[in-house]
């Protein structure tokens, strides 16, 4: 055999050598990116990390596992951004007559529309990644977006007849009552819209109401 052929037969092995290295890589970068998160929208920033730890009185540890838990409530409600899939599982605007349009405070800003899901409304228990209630805000172009979930019990049924029985607590937060004709426990958590008053805050000073 000539040289110019041992060297073309080389060559050729080289090729497919470098080709079959090429491909594998591209498998190993393939499966990485179908085991990575969803989307890095899911995980909690270290700035809503340090809003939990302000907000709830928790030590950081304490803090950083509420904040990963509250990332699972983002991702079990990162479909909602389309509201169409929201009154598809339930939830619509207002409850029962009341809560209807965007609820703003003239000096803390607002909430925004509350869009609630009936069933568990009527259950007085709270499940942390099942919210009562999903609040979304307006954008410039007039479409809804996601702002905070929001957990909700009437006081009167939570209550015990002697009015001893702690309010409900979810991730180291204490619901409150904030309108006492609504007379609700209520507790927001501003997993989608970043509030400058806090992950727990009632009103975001960001959001306004049209």
């Amino acid at each position: 055999m000539r040289t110019d052929e041992k060297s073309a037969i080389t060559n050729r092995g080289w090729l497919w050598w470098a080709v079959g290295c090429l491909a594998i890589t591209i498998m190993v970068v393939g499966c990485s990116r179908q085991n990575a998160p969803a989307s890095p929208s899911m995980l909690m920033s270290h700035s809503e990390v340090e809003h939990v730890h302000s907000d709830s009185g928790l030590d950081a540890s304490q803090s950083a596992a509420v904040a990963s838990e509250l990332a699972d409530v983002r991702a079990a409600t990162a479909k909602y951004h389309d509201v169409s899939k929201a009154l598809a599982d339930g939830y619509q605007l207002g409850y029962r007559g009341v809560v209807i349009g965007c609820i703003s405070n003239p000096t803390e800003g607002a909430m925004g529309y509350h869009y609630f899901n009936w069933a568990r409304m009527d259950d007085p228990t709270i499940v942390a990644g099942e919210p009562e209630v999903l609040v979304y805000h307006k954008a410039d172009d007039g479409t809804l977006v996601l702002g905070a979930v929001e957990w909700v019990v009437p006081k009167a049924v939570w209550d015990d007849p002697a009015g001893n029985r702690p309010p409900p607590v979810v991730f180291g937060h204490t619901l409150t009552v904030i309108n006492k004709v609504l007379n609700w426990y209520v507790a927001h958590a501003w997993i989608w819209t970043p509030n400058p008053s806090g992950m727990f805050a009632n009103w975001n000073p960001d959001v306004s109401c049209p």
